[in-house]
């Protein structure tokens, strides 16, 4: 059977408004994918690190509550776990502060062995991290060697720019391994100085990466392929927070993406019609978290995309 890894950072995220603490629970990108995924019932197991304290422990047991594998999870002793201060504006956006993990011991990741169609979602400066990167590279190679569908976010923050001439060329490596690069406007300002998304598709094509998805928060997503380019619309709500819509995005794309049946060998030929479809199931998504101090989909949203897919299904069988 198919399985989905999420590979990344696992942190504890404190959230302010107002310059008061409003809400803590765990979090960290590809934590966030998982979660949702695991939620929905999809075969996913988180990929990473963080110590065995009472922090740790609290994003162990969440992880597990929510039906994710947590079998390779490395979990240091002699550590203290990550901790994300997440600081809302007028606006509900979150600017960040990051209290990176302290360990005594050498990092050591447990990596898995991908099968063929499995699904590898990986990114943030987990994926770029210097004293893990040799790892983290040959880890990658292998999957998409193994023929399994990568996709990367480089979720790539303003706290880690002053790195970027070092952290570059493992952005780059990242993109040209993947077969689908999803990030925002943001990340890719950061890293390639580019401010619209033709000008950051030539540099991910160059670099070898045909399909990129580039998301501009209310103003929309943007897909870029080697033969088709589209815009897409967003959704149009008030946002409670957007810590997490990102990741949501993405897990929305993992959850298309499986619950379709896609493999390696057709994603490159996917059509505009299916894009489309994986794309509005992913802003779905990313809208549903938006309206919670929550990081991953809610199971309200859960029960509605189940009528949902009865109501498409349905329809397909009058035609």
């Amino acid at each position: 059977m198919r399985k989905i890894y999420c590979f990344g950072e696992a942190v504890y995220d404190i959230i302010f408004k107002d310059e008061k603490p409003v809400e803590a629970k765990p979090g960290g990108a590809m934590l966030n994918v998982a979660i949702s995924l695991g939620r929905l019932g999809l075969p996913v197991c988180f990929v990473g690190d963080f110590a065995n304290d009472r922090v740790g422990n609290i994003i162990k047991r969440f992880l597990e509550e929510n039906n994710v594998d947590t079998s390779y999870i490395t979990m240091y002793t002699n550590a203290k776990s990550r901790i994300a201060l997440a600081f809302l504006d007028e606006k509900n956006n979150a600017d960040y502060s990051f209290y990176k993990i302290r360990i005594e011991d050498k990092p050591y990741i447990r990596f898995p062995e991908l099968q063929p169609d499995d699904l590898l979602m990986f990114g943030s400066y987990y994926a770029i991290k210097p004293e893990i990167r040799s790892m983290v590279s040959e880890f990658i190679h292998n999957c998409n060697n193994k023929g399994a569908i990568v996709v990367y976010d480089p979720n790539f923050r303003l706290a880690h720019l002053k790195m970027l001439d070092q952290l570059k060329p493992f952005i780059e490596e990242n993109i040209a391994v993947a077969d689908i690069t999803k990030g925002s406007d943001e990340d890719f300002r950061n890293i390639f100085h580019t401010e619209d998304a033709e000008k950051t598709f030539s540099v991910l094509d160059h670099l070898g990466c045909n399909s990129m998805i580039y998301t501009r928060n209310r103003y929309g997503v943007d897909l870029h392929t080697a033969d088709y380019q589209h815009h897409y619309d967003a959704i149009g709500v008030k946002p409670v927070s957007t810590v997490g819509a990102g990741d949501t995005f993405t897990a929305g794309m993992a959850y298309w993406l499986y619950k379709n049946n896609i493999c390696k060998s057709n994603l490159r030929n996917l059509s505009p019609e299916k894009y489309e479809q994986m794309i509005n199931t992913a802003i779905l998504f990313a809208t549903n978290v938006c309206k919670s101090y929550d990081n991953y989909i809610s199971f309200e949203f859960i029960n509605e995309l189940k009528e949902l897919v009865v109501t498409q299904n349905t329809d397909n069988d009058k035609k």
